[in-house]
């Protein structure tokens, strides 16, 4: 879920935009969504500029989630919460974590105190997609990579004077194409990637400090709004998946004679590809050739050019001239369909040319189908 579902109405998102703020060396309200100077702001809700935080990076290699939550809780308790804000990355080319620390600026502190709930601004931007930005934000001109949920960022300035410059620092490719946000654009950029961001996802990446909002002894008086509120949401939220899922069963319902019918429909199909099948294999099983004529194709084929041809009982005798009569002769020996071959008479050579007679018995060919298969195609039709 995220804030654009809970800001709907526009009651509430009235209410939202009056606790929203962005804070650069001044403060900027978000007056139709566009920012606009302001002297001063009453909001809670503070999205803070890059140039007034810095990021840290740290690896913790062959550690598990448990003891690294250990490490950064003590960490915590030697720090405001108000001012640093933790989170954790899984990192498999090390089997352990990467953690980013964001601290804001004591100047910063100073001027917006403990009370209010800190946005990191370029935490917004960030993406499992590959993304490029060029910014135009009123501090100046900032670059953001983002990738697998962690923001790389640089303004415009000293050893970083462009997006190219930016894009070497990185790591990116120079043709990688990046989104350009003008100033005039900016504002309503930042509302809409804040609204879109998924609240579970969101919090973790927000600085507060609990105890400044409320004094201890009122807190009782406090607690039934937001127990009773999570109830309602709770009831709600399951009376709708169960509506939902009743009208899923129903159509299911509904439509489970058509399923039956797709069912037998898919049964007839096997067996007629069932069917199909078997005919093709039995007819590949069938010689489409004569025997006869498969022999003198072989003969044709080993150089033999044919004269004469006498087919008689199972003898075959064929005339012709080849450059190699005992070539030939050999060819055909070999062949699966024929008993034996031999000359008949003697082999005659003239002008590099050799005439011979060829007595060939083939083989008997059965092509019928065998009973049993018949009976088998009779059973799968039926």
């Amino acid at each position: 879920m995220n804030l654009a579902l809970l800001i709907k109405r526009p009651m509430f998102k009235r209410w939202f935009i009056k606790q929203l703020s962005y804070y650069a060396n001044g403060w900027y309200s978000f007056d139709h969504h566009t920012l606009n100077a302001a002297s001063s702001s009453k909001s809670r809700l503070v999205i803070v500029a890059k140039c007034h935080y810095s990021e840290v990076w740290q690896n913790y290699p062959s550690v598990s989630k448990k003891e690294l939550l250990q490490i950064i809780n003590l960490q915590k308790n030697t720090q405001n919460p108000a001012e640093v804000v933790f989170q954790v990355f899984s990192n498999k080319s090390i089997d352990g974590f990467d953690v980013k620390k964001i601290s804001f600026d004591q100047t910063l502190m100073d001027v917006l105190g403990n009370n209010k709930v800190l946005i990191p601004e370029t935490e917004l931007f960030s993406s499992n997609e590959q993304s490029i930005l060029s910014l135009q934000t009123p501090p100046g001109n900032l670059f953001l990579s983002s990738f697998e949920n962690k923001v790389t960022t640089s303004y415009a300035k000293g050893l970083v004077p462009n997006i190219e410059t930016f894009k070497l620092t990185a790591g990116l490719e120079l043709d990688s194409k990046e989104h350009l946000v003008n100033k005039e654009q900016y504002g309503v950029f930042l509302y809409e990637q804040l609204v879109q961001q998924n609240i579970e996802l969101l919090l973790p990446k927000l600085a507060f400090n609990v105890k400044t909002w409320f004094e201890a002894k009122s807190l009782h008086l406090l607690y039934w709004m937001p127990l009773l509120t999570a109830l309602s949401f709770f009831i709600l939220s399951n009376s709708f998946l169960w509506v939902q899922g009743n009208t899923i069963e129903s159509e299911l319902a509904e439509q489970n004679e058509q399923i039956s019918q797709l069912l037998l429909n898919k049964q007839e199909q096997d067996k007629r590809n069932h069917l199909l099948k078997l005919l093709n294999r039995e007819f590949s099983k069938t010689a489409t050739v004569h025997n006869h004529w498969a022999l003198v194709y072989n003969l044709v084929e080993s150089g033999m050019v044919i004269t004469r041809l006498n087919f008689r009982d199972d003898l075959i005798t064929i005339k012709g001239q080849s450059e190699q009569a005992s070539k030939v002769l050999a060819d055909i020996a070999k062949h699966p369909n024929v008993i034996s071959a031999s000359f008949n008479g003697a082999v005659r050579k003239s002008k590099g040319q050799e005439t011979f007679t060829l007595e060939l018995v083939p083989m008997k060919i059965v092509t019928a189908v065998m009973p049993e298969v018949v009976s088998e195609k009779i059973e799968s039709k039926s």
